[in-house]
């Protein structure tokens, strides 16, 4: 597949990162909030009319303690020797209510990031890989997440990884 020779002809020109995938915590609160606010930029940059310009940090220490610390959900980290290069939320759906729904438990990848300066070091796929085993440990069936149009270079990412569309989500300003 065209991105899986992207993807590794992009990683080999830099070394694999010495990092360690752990279960974030609240000491780690600065360095999520610093991979937050680059996500967040991103986001701002492509869609103003959606995401806006904030005083402060846009996750208070509560909400991440909810993530961190909730029977349905977690976070983990990619941890550097100078920091976290990355992190990932995880979330896991109640199953639908629908009778003509197959029933599924279904991870939800909230959000995923990686450092700027850590990208291309194969950070962003151990995490991901880490993502898919902490959804297997749960006895998930499916491993869902959602990427925002305009950004095609995750796009391909989560395809070289073997993800692929299931829906699509349209959006009009009125």
């Amino acid at each position: 597949m065209l991105a899986e020779k992207i993807d590794e002809t992009e990683a080999a020109a830099l070394p694999p990162l010495p990092i360690t995938i752990r279960a974030g915590s609240p000491r780690d609160y600065d360095g999520m909030n610093a991979l937050f606010a680059e996500l967040d930029a991103l986001h701002r940059a492509a869609r103003p009319d959606i995401f806006q310009e904030f005083d402060g940090p846009a996750r208070t220490p509560a909400h991440m303690e909810r993530v961190l610390c909730g029977p349905a959900s977690n976070m983990l980290v990619a941890a550097a020797e100078d920091g976290l290069a990355g992190l990932a939320v995880l979330l896991i759906r109640p199953p639908q209510e629908f009778a003509g729904a197959v029933p599924r438990i279904v991870v939800e990848i909230d959000n995923i990031v990686v450092c700027q300066r850590h990208r291309r070091r194969r950070v962003g796929r151990r995490l991901l890989a880490a993502c898919i085993e902490w959804a297997r440990q749960r006895r998930a069936t499916h491993v869902e997440l959602v990427a925002h149009s305009f950004n095609a270079e995750a796009i391909r990412f989560y395809e070289s990884f073997g993800f692929s569309p299931s829906t699509q989500r349209m959006i009009m300003s009125v």
